[in-house]
């Protein structure tokens, strides 16, 4: 029963220097890490090591931030070379004239779901337009992971280096929601610091789940402990932020929370094997 990792930035200079390039000394600062460049075959050992599955974000927010995006083809590529370690979500900037198409093709590609930042995208996820891109996720079949809440891009800077975090308010997701009972939506990070936001979705619409991506874990809210080890057990994920945190720290860190086994499991392994639809 391999562990499953929802969430893992591919530390690649494409992503680090292309894609992130003037926001990522912020977010360094606001974690107090640095996210250091290695070899897609070092992090694929690490997972190996520690019989984790981690599942590889794509990224693409061209439009408001001029960076290029971390093509799809790339994260599927790495799929295929590790397919016992990695699947892959690819990502679509919402601004694109072709987002809806780009979007349905992501399982041609090789990849099952789609990654979404509503920040660093620069989309406000009730609009119509991001309704298009949810009916084509729909479509395709896809499970969705959005960014919700604040971010450590743009963190501490004048003015977020123009980055708005009201774009990723939880309840903003609501509205694709309740349209797409059919599409898991995964709010990532807990959705802080409008977690209870996030909380009331999870219990309102069995389609909504929440990843603990983002956090060392003995930091989390008290309401999310609560609900994570109770009522909402079922719709909680593992996840780690890599390369902002430390898959093997976290691991550790989730021990120390001492989780009855059964919801232990539920959250590592079990919910997200559910959600992705791996083998056990």
């Amino acid at each position: 029963m391999a562990i499953i990792d929802l969430h893992v930035h591919l530390p690649l200079p494409e992503w680090l220097e292309g894609c992130l390039g003037p926001y990522l000394e912020s977010a360094e600062r606001y974690f107090h890490r640095k996210a250091t460049a290695r070899p897609i075959e070092e992090l694929a050992a690490e997972y190996e090591r520690l019989d984790m599955v981690g599942v590889l974000l794509g990224w693409d927010a061209e439009t408001l931030t001029g960076r290029p995006p971390l093509p799809n083809e790339l994260v599927a590529g790495i799929v295929r070379r590790f397919p016992d370690r990695f699947v892959g979500f690819g990502s679509v900037d919402p601004h694109r004239p072709d987002a809806t198409e780009l979007v349905r093709r992501l399982p041609d590609v090789g990849l099952i779901g789609l990654k979404l930042h509503p920040t660093m995208q620069g989309f406000d996820p009730a609009s119509d337009a991001a309704m298009r891109v949810f009916e084509s996720a729909a479509e395709a079949r896809l499970a969705v992971i959005t960014h919700a809440g604040t971010s450590g891009l743009g963190a501490g800077r004048p003015g977020g280096q123009g980055l708005r975090i009201d774009f990723a308010r939880p309840i903003l997701l609501d509205r694709a929601a309740a349209a797409f009972p059919e599409v898991p939506i995964v709010l990532a990070h807990v959705g802080w610091p409008w977690h209870l936001e996030a909380l009331a979705m999870a219990l309102h619409k069995a389609n909504v789940l929440i990843d603990i991506s983002g956090w060392r874990y003995r930091y989390l809210p008290p309401e999310v402990l609560r609900d994570m080890k109770g009522r909402l057990s079922d719709q909680f994920l593992f996840g780690t932020d890599v390369p902002m945190f430390s898959p093997s720290d976290l691991l550790e860190e989730f021990a120390a929370l001492q989780l009855p086994e059964e919801v232990a499991a539920k959250i590592l392994w079990h919910n997200a094997n559910r959600l992705l639809g791996l083998k056990s």
